[in-house]
């Protein structure tokens, strides 16, 4: 009995030492700065803004700058034939500055920004539904421990009841009164709540432990977690749900994107029936030495420039239908994108009746609840009187006792359940990414 009581004093006196302060904005913010999934997306979205220029979609000329040297050495010597009788070297420097120019490609080069655009929009929006989750997973985290907590004070409070009347009559024992049944049914009930206790302690431990893996934090601090748990039921209806999970779902949006870069796609497929015309200029200076050994050898330097300016154009007339089939695809492909979101809003549209008629219950629910804790508060409060001047059973009061915090534990549990489908359902129409300014975490404003 001494070996539980001072255990639980530990955990007590653990639970009460000095904390770090902690509201649900510091443990996102945590969250969203050592998230490893966030930056990985980041990153792909960096890069789609890099890739995303004029350059890389094929508008800006190329030019280049070549140079090379050529070295040779002819023997002439028993060639009757040729100006230069002997041994010629001839020492050649030639350089080039060419520029390359699409000047019309059937149009690809605007379909190629426009689909830089898009792929900039998917990442971001792939950042968003990131960052969207990891705050939809700290909220349940940080509820979580913080419904823990409060399961773990109703029980402390029970158990300081017991222990209290415990010491009461443990003390007339000592004084040399007569062992009554009470002394042992409280001590029977220091036991159970000290049980319990330790139980809860551990699951508040638990679930503190699982938000310091959401935030990214060391798995030994620990926190004193400062939200309330309650909340002020809001009302929507279903058509107002529904309207707002079209407009701002983001894997919604998400989806029409992978739409517009499919259409994208087909439109590249038929830009290749059109000609292409190709502009190219540049320049090309050219600087030797002749030298002749022998008996008639002399230098002679040369030095030359060549310019030039043409247009290509280029047009494939037949490659065995290959173009014909590869636009063919390419529609089908747009039309997969298409009939993809229309399953996917039907499957989020399900989801959302299913959770908004679940929080319509839940709301019910929680409410009767609640009406149960403060009924079992009421009669706990007569229990304690009554059974104080001895108008109660001890059984009487201990079932009066397990039931308020049978009662308490419960409303609890519906009350996280509660908030929980209440995010569910944020989630689903995209309100957390408009209540926690998403888009603006992804691309501050300066």
């Amino acid at each position: 009995m001494k070996k539980i009581l001072s255990l639980v004093g530990f955990f007590l006196a653990l639970n009460l030492s000095a904390q770090e302060d902690l509201s649900l904005a510091q443990a996102i913010e945590k969250a969203l700065a050592n998230n490893y999934q966030i930056k990985l997306v980041k990153a792909n979205y960096d890069i789609s803004q890099i890739q995303n220029t004029w350059g890389m979609a094929g508008m800006v000329p190329t030019i280049s700058l070549n140079a090379n040297n050529s070295n040779n050495l002819t023997d002439n010597t028993n060639n009757p034939a040729t100006f230069f009788p002997g041994v010629v070297l001839t020492d050649n420097l030639n350089a080039s500055l060419d520029m390359s120019w699409t000047v019309f490609s059937g149009f690809g080069i605007r379909i190629n920004k426009e689909r830089y655009d898009q792929l900039e929009e998917q990442t971001k929006g792939n950042v968003i539904v990131a960052i969207e989750s990891t705050i939809y997973d700290v909220i349940i985290a940080y509820f979580s421990a913080v419904t823990q907590g409060r399961k773990l004070d109703i029980l402390r409070q029970m158990l300081n009841f017991s222990k209290s009347k415990f010491d009461y009559f443990q003390l007339k024992s000592d004084m040399g009164l007569q062992p009554s049944i009470e002394l042992l049914e409280f001590k029977n009930q220091v036991l159970t709540d000290s049980s319990n206790f330790l139980m809860q302690q551990l699951a508040f431990s638990n679930a503190k432990r699982n938000l310091n893996l959401e935030m990214g934090d060391l798995v030994e601090t620990s926190y004193n977690l400062t939200d309330s748990i309650e909340f002020d039921v809001p009302t929507a209806t279903w058509q107002e749900l529904y309207a707002y999970m079209i407009a701002n779902n983001q894997n919604i949006k998400n989806q029409y994107i992978a739409m517009e870069i499919q259409r994208l796609n087909t439109e590249q497929k038929q830009a290749v029936l059109y000609p292409t015309l190709t502009l190219n200029v540049g320049a090309t200076p050219s600087v030797g030495r002749i030298e002749l050994f022998g008996d008639q050898a002399f230098t002679t330097n040369t030095n030359s420039m060549n310019y030039y300016g043409n247009f290509a154009l280029r047009y494939t007339l037949f490659n065995g239908y290959a173009r014909q089939r590869n636009i063919e695809i390419a529609k089908v492909q747009e039309n997969i994108a298409s009939l993809q979101t229309d399953d996917l809003i039907l499957t989020l549209s399900h989801n959302l009746r299913a959770i908004f008629e679940l929080y319509q219950t839940q709301s019910k629910v929680e409410d009767m609840s609640l009406e149960r804790v403060k009924n079992g508060k009421m009669f706990w409060e007569m229990g304690i009187e009554d059974y104080n001047m001895g108008n109660l059973r001890l059984f009487e009061l201990n079932d009066i006792k397990l039931r308020y915090e049978q009662a308490v534990l419960n409303y609890y549990d519906r009350l996280f359940d509660l908030l929980k489908t209440h995010f569910d359902l944020m989630r689903l129409t995209g309100s957390i990414s408009q209540e926690y300014n998403v888009a603006e975490k992804v691309t501050p404003q300066e």
